[in-house]
């Protein structure tokens, strides 16, 4: 499965050579959705500078100020793309399809807007496919549920982009085509407007997804699982108590529990049980890179 860098990676360089030949046939053939769909390929390939910022920055060693590290960097910037980048790209996509169905230009040269859409639906198609490898799951519930319940920003953001990429170049498509068989430049506009409308729905998706993960959102279900599991099956381990985690980035997370242990475990063999406790996690869960156990006394956390 590919990793969230090697999506975003691949994004990057994918929609900078996109956007270079949109931009020109914009200009050429003076067609809205084509503009629109450049913009939304810049603001894609400055997503993907974003994003692998997040990445190196989330990396730094954990100090003094920071004790739990600099993990959650990863999805400040993610945010950032989500807000700034999409909002922009979307506003002027909206703007200037407004702006042509109130004063139309006639389209130039339109063979060449089908020419790029088709290599730029190739190109596209490629990224999308790598991000959708690094998502996993085999049908449509299950994808958003990949994406709703994924701690790793970057796979999100880049399969949504991309799967949102993929739908404005068939828009435009339609866009540019209806405006060669009618000879109205008004589809094309219209098409622009909903690419906007469609960049702006992507905004509000990843950037609510981005807020979770930011304000201290817990593990996925199957980790959390794993992790109670492994607590409630120790032999020395009477019950559970309560248990609480927080992702910290896309590598790391917080798992603290509240465990009642056997009466009988002296200092030394409780430290031994909770030891093994913590070693067992971490090794089905290599992300806990901090678990906390606290002994029951009726009161935890």
């Amino acid at each position: 499965m590919a990793s969230g860098v090697e999506a975003v990676k691949v994004a990057f360089f994918v929609n900078l050579g996109i956007f270079i030949i949109k931009l020109a046939a914009a200009l050429i053939t003076r067609s809205a959705g084509m503009l629109a769909e450049a913009v939304h390929s810049f603001a894609d390939t400055g997503n993907q500078v974003l994003l692998l910022l997040g990445y190196k920055r989330s990396q730094k060693t954990a100090d003094d100020s920071h004790p739990f590290g600099y993990g959650k960097e990863e999805y400040f910037w993610s945010f950032i793309v989500a807000i700034l980048l999409f909002t922009l790209g979307g506003v002027y996509s909206v703007y200037e399809g407004i702006h042509k169905l109130l004063h139309p230009e006639e389209l130039k040269h339109l063979y060449i807007n089908f020419a790029i859409l088709g290599i730029a639906v190739a190109a596209e198609g490629y990224s999308w496919w790598v991000a959708r490898k690094a998502i996993g799951g085999n049908s449509v519930s299950q994808i958003y549920d990949e994406l709703v319940d994924s701690k790793d920003a970057g796979k999100v953001v880049v399969f949504v982009e991309d799967t949102g990429a993929m739908i404005g170049l068939f828009v435009a498509l339609m866009g540019n085509l209806l405006a060669f068989l009618t000879h109205n430049p008004v589809y094309d506009a219209a098409s622009s407007v909903i690419i906007g409308f469609l960049l702006l729905g992507l905004t509000y998706f990843l950037a609510n997804e981005m807020r979770k993960l930011i304000i201290g959102e817990r593990i996925d279900d199957a980790h959390l699982a794993v992790a109670k599991r492994i607590i409630i099956e120790h032999p020395h381990v009477k019950a559970l108590g309560e248990i609480k985690s927080m992702q910290l980035g896309s590598g790391e997370c917080i798992i603290a529990a509240c465990v009642d242990f056997e009466d009988s475990l002296r200092d030394i063999e409780l430290e031994k049980t909770m030891h093994s406790i913590r070693t067992d996690i971490l090794s089905k869960v290599p992300s806990a890179k901090h678990i906390y156990i606290q002994l029951s006394n009726g009161a935890c956390f």
